[in-house]
């Protein structure tokens, strides 16, 4: 894992070399007049990075209430619980549900018999006979879900797979070249783009970045909750 100056060192030494953002006494650093510009874009390319990918898969708990058919990932906050207790529950990191699982650790499929639906990517809602069903089996569904990579400072380390560590630097500095004025910047930001756009599709099609780091058991009765 690099962290945030290791990342400013690698991109000033190529992808921004000889831009106003390169400290001129020191080509392989970012002015500091930069940093926080620099430090913006990237948190900006990271999120969209980790919304291409399902890069993080973390689990939440969900407790049920039977005169409660809809949940909000924004608003009921109070009924989740991250599986990991060294985790907190951070809303503006769910990207979108991957899987939901009852206390016995069974899938339940979502948009299919109209039982379990997602109407929209941030809510889930349960027909109340699923519901009352599920709270009888136990008081909580386990929500597999797709996260943002988290924000960072310039002091954290980005937490990227080796394989997607150039197409970070090539869309940061994509956007950082195309909000430049002229002819001459807007087509070599374009340009990075374009590679950028490239390098990605080449990690699709090897199927490099679609699964998480981390697997863990969805078996309530094995973490204790019944």
């Amino acid at each position: 894992m690099m962290n945030f100056t290791q990342f400013c060192g690698k991109i000033a030494k190529a992808e921004l070399k000889n831009m106003s953002a390169v400290d001129d006494t020191n080509l392989g650093e970012i002015h500091p007049d930069y940093t926080e510009t620099i430090l913006s874009l990237t948190n900006q390319a990271l999120t969209t990075i980790s919304t291409k990918f399902p890069l993080f898969k973390l689990q939440v708990d969900l407790t049920l209430n039977p005169a409660k058919q809809e949940y909000s990932f924004d608003t009921d906050t109070s009924l989740l619980t991250m599986v990991e207790t060294s985790q907190t529950y951070d809303s503006k990191r769910f990207i979108k549900i991957l899987n939901v699982y009852n206390s016995d650790g069974d899938e339940l499929l979502t948009d299919v018999n109209g039982h379990v639906t997602v109407p929209a990517y941030n809510r889930i809602r349960f027909t109340s006979a699923i519901l009352l069903e599920l709270i009888e089996m136990g008081p909580k569904v386990r929500i597999r879900f797709q996260a943002r990579h988290p924000e960072i400072t310039a002091t954290d380390g980005i937490i990227l797979p080796p394989n997607l560590e150039t197409a970070l630097q090539l869309l940061v500095a994509s956007m950082y070249i195309s909000q430049m004025n002229g002819p001459e910047h807007s087509a070599k930001g374009d340009s990075y783009y374009a590679q950028y756009l490239r390098h990605i599709g080449e990690d699709e099609l090897q199927n490099n970045s679609s699964t998480s780091e981390i697997e863990t058991d969805n078996r309530f009765t094995s973490r204790g909750f019944v």
